[in-house]
C-alpha cells in the first residue's frame, strides 16, 4: 500500500491529489498566521545555528524510524509564503473582510482558552522548528516490534510562557482526573509521565477516524498506556518511551549516539529532495516491520511488491516556497537501489516536454503524459504470476498460455506516448476565450485516455475478442470503429493513429478532432499550457502534466455545495481537539470561504500547476510547482 501511495504523481489524475492536498494546507496555516500577524508579528531569530550549536531533530531520533517529519524555521516559512501571490491576495482587504469573522472568532477562543487556564493571552506562540517521527521498539517481552513516537518543538522565545501552558493543562487534567500526571525524572530535567488510556491525549484515540490517510495502521499505537514530556530549555519534547526522551536529551548536551540521521538510506532520501520549508522521509526497511503486524498474508506479498516495485529504500517529500519561478514547489521521491523495476521501469524513454496534440481541445481542466513501455506488459505480468505461490498462479498460468501471445504483439503496437485528458463539461465553466464557446449542452465530467497506435487493425482484431463479453458493442463512428457499453458510461475507439478510452462524448469528440484539432480551440493554444512548457523547458522528462486550479478549484467547490459541509482531506477534527486543550484553535471554515465568494481574487493568487517526473542517479524525482498567476 504504501508503493501506491506515493507512486501518485506518475498519473496526472492522481497527481491532483497532491496539489490540493498542499494547497489546501498552505491556504489553512497561512490565513491563520496572517491573522496571527496582525497582534503578533513573528520576530527575527537574533540567533543562528552555530551560536545556538543547533541539533537536527533527525539526530535525537532512534535507528529504527520509518517516518520523519520535520519544519526547520517556522518564522521565516511564514515569511516566505507571505511574499507569494497567495500570500499577498489572503493579505488583501477584500480577503481580510471575507474570513475577518471567523478569524476573530478563532482569536477569542484561544483568549478565552487561555483565561480558563489561568495565563495571558499572548501566552501561546508558535515554535522556530518543530517534528515528529515514527519508530519502531522491540518489546522483549511480548518479542515483538511495537511503533513509538517523539514529537519535538524548539521555541528560541517564549519558551517560559509556552511551558506554563503545558503546566496549566496538566495541572487542570490532574484536578479532573487525579493519578493522570505524575512528575518524574528524566535525564535530570523535571519530567511529566501522562496516563493516557482512554482519554483525550490518547495518541491513538486521536488517530481514528483517518484512514487510508494515515501513516500509522489503525490500532497500531493501543499499546501506549503513557506519554512523558520534558522541557530542557528551549527544547520542548512529547513521547511514548522515556528512555529514548532521556537519550534525546543526551544529544542536546552533547553524548553522540546513533540516530537515523546516520542511516544511509535516510541521507539519501532526505538530499533526494532538500529540507524546504518542511520535508519528510519515510523508510521502507522499518516500515515492512510495522506492516509485519499484520500478520503472514503481509509476508506473503512481499515477493509480490518486489516485483511489482523492484527494491525500493525509501521515500522523500519537501515543500518549499523559494524556488525559482514558482509560489510553491513539492519534491517527492523514489530511492531504488539498482536498476528501475517493475511498475518503475515502464515510464520511458525521457524526452523535453512538446505541446499537446491537436485533439486536447482548450476545454481541458488538466493534462497530463507519460511515455511508457507498452511491449514490457506482459513481461510485468508474467512476473507477477511467477512471484506467487504455485496454488494461486496455476489459473494465472493457463489464461496466460492462451491469449499472452495474442496480448504481447497488441501491446507492442501501443504507445510509447499516453495522454490523460481532464474534462469537466461545458455548462460547467466558462472558456477563457468568449468568442470560443460552444453551444454545445455538454455536461459530461470525467476523462479521456490516449495512446498512440501503430496498427489499428490489429487492437480491432483482438479487442472483438474480449469486449462482446464484458457488454460492449461495435459501432461505426464517422469511418471509425468504437466499442462501447450498453450504459454509454464507457467506451474505446481508434482513429487516425490513436487508441482512445473514457465517456461516449470525449471518445466522439477526439475522433472528430483527430487531425483537424478542435473545433473550439486547442489546449496547446491557451496562455496556461504555454506557461507550463515554458516552465518545463528542454529538460528531458518521463511524464509531465498541468492543471487549472482555478477551474478545478470553482468545480470542486460546486461539488462540495451540493454535499453539504466538509472539511479538507488533510485536515484531523481531532487534532482539532489536541491542540484546544493547549488553546491553540486553527480555524478551517475560512478556506472554503475563500473558495467559495473570492472566486475574482483567485486570478491574482493561482496560476497553473505542473508536475513532471525525472530520473536522477538512483531516485525517481516528481516535481509539482504552483506557478504565479498567467500574465493576460
Amino acid at each position: 500500500m504504501q508503493h501506491a501511495t506515493l507512486l501518485q504523481g506518475i498519473a496526472m489524475t492522481q497527481s491532483k491529489k497532491y496539489i490540493c492536498s498542499a494547497v489546501a494546507s498552505v491556504l489553512l496555516i497561512a490565513s491563520h498566521a496572517v491573522a496571527q500577524a496582525q497582534t503578533t508579528e513573528p520576530k527575527k531569530d537574533a540567533t543562528n545555528d552555530t551560536a545556538m550549536n543547533v541539533v537536527k531533530f533527525e539526530q535525537i531520533i532512534p535507528e529504527d524510524a520509518w517516518l520523519v517529519l520535520g519544519i526547520d524555521d517556522i518564522a521565516n516559512t511564514r515569511q516566505r509564503w507571505s511574499a507569494t501571490p497567495i500570500g499577498k491576495w489572503l493579505q488583501s482587504d477584500a480577503v481580510q473582510a471575507l474570513i475577518r469573522d471567523d478569524l476573530e472568532a478563532s482569536l477569542k477562543k484561544n483568549k478565552a482558552r487561555l483565561q480558563e487556564l489561568g495565563l495571558e493571552e499572548d501566552a501561546w506562540s508558535w515554535p522556530h522548528s518543530a517534528g515528529i517521527a515514527f519508530y519502531i521498539v522491540h518489546d522483549q517481552e511480548l518479542d515483538a516490534d511495537l511503533p513509538h513516537f517523539i514529537l519535538s518543538g524548539v521555541w528560541n522565545e517564549n519558551a517560559d510562557k509556552v511551558d506554563a501552558i503545558f503546566e496549566a493543562v496538566f495541572a487542570e487534567m490532574q484536578k479532573k482526573t487525579v493519578g493522570s500526571v505524575s512528575n518524574i525524572d528524566i535525564h535530570g530535567k523535571s519530567g511529566i509521565a501522562i496516563h493516557v488510556k482512554d482519554n483525550e491525549f490518547s495518541p491513538n484515540k486521536r488517530r481514528r477516524g483517518r484512514g487510508g490517510n494515515s501513516f500509522v495502521p489503525e490500532g497500531a499505537l493501543d499499546h501506549i498506556e503513557t506519554l512523558y514530556f520534558v522541557r530542557d530549555g528551549n527544547h520542548f519534547l512529547l513521547g511514548s518511551v522515556k528512555e529514548d526522551l532521556e537519550e534525546a536529551l543526551g544529544v542536546y548536551a552533547g553524548t553522540a549516539r546513533k540516530s537515523v540521521a546516520d542511516s544511509m538510506d535516510f541521507k539519501k532520501t532526505l538530499d533526494s529532495v532538500g529540507r524546504g520549508d518542511g520535508w519528510m522521509v519515510m523508510l521502507t526497511s522499518a516500515l515492512h516491520k510495522v506492516a509485519g503486524a499484520g500478520g503472514p498474508q503481509v509476508e506473503l506479498v512481499q515477493p509480490y511488491l518486489q516485483t511489482l516495485f523492484g527494491d525500493v529504500h525509501g521515500y522523500g517529500f519537501s515543500l518549499s516556497s523559494d524556488a525559482p519561478g514558482a509560489q510553491f514547489q513539492m519534491l517527492s521521491s523514489i530511492i531504488i537501489d539498482g536498476d528501475r523495476q517493475g511498475l518503475l521501469a515502464f515510464p520511458n524513454p525521457a524526452k523535453s516536454a512538446s505541446p499537446p496534440p491537436a485533439f486536447v481541445s482548450n476545454g481541458a481542466t488538466g493534462y497530463g503524459t507519460i511515455n511508457l513501455q507498452f511491449g514490457e506488459v506482459m513481461k510485468l505480468v508474467e512476473s507477477m504470476v511467477a512471484s506467487l505461490p504455485e496454488e494461486m498462479s496455476a489459473d494465472f498460468d493457463a489464461t496466460l498460455q492462451q491469449y499472452g501471445p495474442d496480448l504481447s504483439k497488441a501491446f507492442a503496437r501501443l504507445g510509447p506516448d499516453m495522454h490523460i485528458v481532464s474534462r469537466k463539461g461545458r455548462a460547467n465553466f466558462e472558456l477563457k476565450d468568449e468568442s470560443k464557446k460552444s453551444d454545445s449542452s455538454d455536461t459530461a465530467t470525467g476523462s479521456i485516455y490516449a495512446i498512440r497506435c501503430a496498427d489499428e487493425q490489429a487492437l480491432t482484431s483482438l479487442l472483438n475478442l474480449f469486449m462482446s463479453q464484458g457488454g460492449f458493442e461495435t459501432r461505426d463512428f464517422n469511418g471509425n470503429t468504437i466499442f462501447e457499453d450498453k450504459s454509454r458510461e464507457s467506451c474505446c475507439g481508434f482513429g487516425g493513429g490513436w487508441f482512445f478510452l473514457g465517456k461516449s462524448v470525449f471518445v466522439e469528440e477526439c475522433l472528430r478532432s483527430v487531425g483537424g484539432g478542435s473545433k473550439n480551440g486547442t489546449l496547446a493554444e491557451t496562455r496556461e499550457c504555454q506557461q507550463v512548457l515554458a516552465d518545463l523547458g528542454s529538460n528531458p522528462v518521463l511524464c509531465w502534466g498541468y492543471m487549472d486550479m482555478l477551474i478545478s478549484f470553482d468545480a470542486d467547490e460546486k461539488q462540495k455545495s451540493k454535499q453539504g459541509p466538509s472539511v479538507a482531506a488533510s485536515y484531523d477534527s481531532n487534532d482539532e481537539v489536541f491542540m484546544n486543550k493547549l488553546g491553540v484553535d486553527v480555524p478551517i471554515d475560512p478556506f472554503f470561504n475563500l473558495l467559495r465568494d473570492e472566486k475574482q481574487g483567485w486570478k491574482t493568487a493561482f496560476g497553473p500547476s505542473v508536475f513532471s517526473m525525472t530520473q536522477e542517479s538512483s531516485s525517481l524525482i516528481t516535481k509539482i510547482r504552483l506557478l504565479p498567476p498567467t500574465t493576460p
